[in-house]
């Protein structure tokens, strides 16, 4: 039978794939090794699936921690699809605001494509270290409450609202968007994507807590339920990417 994203020995078929791999495979000694130990633990079933779980949520956990030393800032995936992603939005007459933009790190490479940045975090210190690092003439950073901010007469300067990994922290993040929507055209939302793993969805079956992504999260978003928010929020959709455990939507107005 023939499956999409297989190469079929003596066929016609051939899909493009990210990663081609040797038909015949190296043996893993570790692997080998733990399927004996799994014949002879003393647990039910269910136990060892909620145990195997918990398990690759923690090496996910340190994997992609580890991963964050293995790559430059720049070139982390994270970061270069999330910059390919924007730049395919973005035009250079845009004024852009950056809620909760921490270090500014990214506030300052958004400044390099658009008219205009305003970085704004609630953190005093994280705002003293971005006006330290990052400086050019069309990007500036405020210390306090970007709602408050906007009210005040700052609507009248920016097209697009980043919200890069804020939604998760909030408890009513469709209050919150409906707050803002007014103020911008466009939106662009980055956060932990639930579904980047069928296991995820295992774990809520099997009643385990290890859920969250980081721990001063409250919401863990699976695309349906981020869909619905936004569309109850009066967003639009335009683009959406899924890459790297990550939802990316670029959205509008209805």
């Amino acid at each position: 039978m023939y499956r999409p994203g297989l190469i079929l020995a003596g066929s016609s078929y051939a899909i493009d794939m990210g990663v081609k791999v040797p038909r015949k495979k190296r043996r893993v000694v570790l692997l080998s090794l733990l399927y004996r130990l799994n014949r002879v633990l003393p647990l039910t079933r269910l136990q060892k699936f909620k145990l195997y779980l918990d398990l690759e949520w923690i090496f996910d956990r340190l994997a992609m921690e580890a991963s964050f030393t293995h790559y430059a800032p720049d070139d982390h995936p994270h970061r270069s699809f999330a910059s390919k992603f924007l730049l395919r939005q973005l035009e250079p007459g845009m004024r852009v605001l950056d809620l909760g933009c921490a270090k500014g790190d990214m506030s300052y490479a958004l400044a390099q494509h658009v008219e205009q940045v305003v970085g704004v975090d609630h953190n005093a210190g994280l705002i003293s270290l971005a006006k330290e690092q990052y400086q050019r003439p069309n990007l500036s950073f405020l210390q306090g409450d970007a709602l408050e901010y906007l009210r005040r007469g700052g609507a009248a300067h920016f097209d697009v609202l980043i919200l890069s990994h804020i939604l998760e922290h909030l408890d009513g993040p469709e209050q919150f968007l409906k707050d803002f929507s007014p103020h911008f055209k466009w939106f662009y939302i980055e956060l932990p994507d639930f579904d980047k793993t069928y296991l995820n969805h295992y774990r809520l079956d099997v009643g385990s807590s290890l859920l969250w992504t980081d721990e001063d999260h409250v919401v863990e978003f699976d695309r349906e339920e981020l869909m619905d928010v936004l569309g109850k929020a009066g967003l639009r959709i335009v683009e959406a990417e899924y890459r790297f455990g990550l939802q990316r939507l670029w959205c509008t107005r209805n």
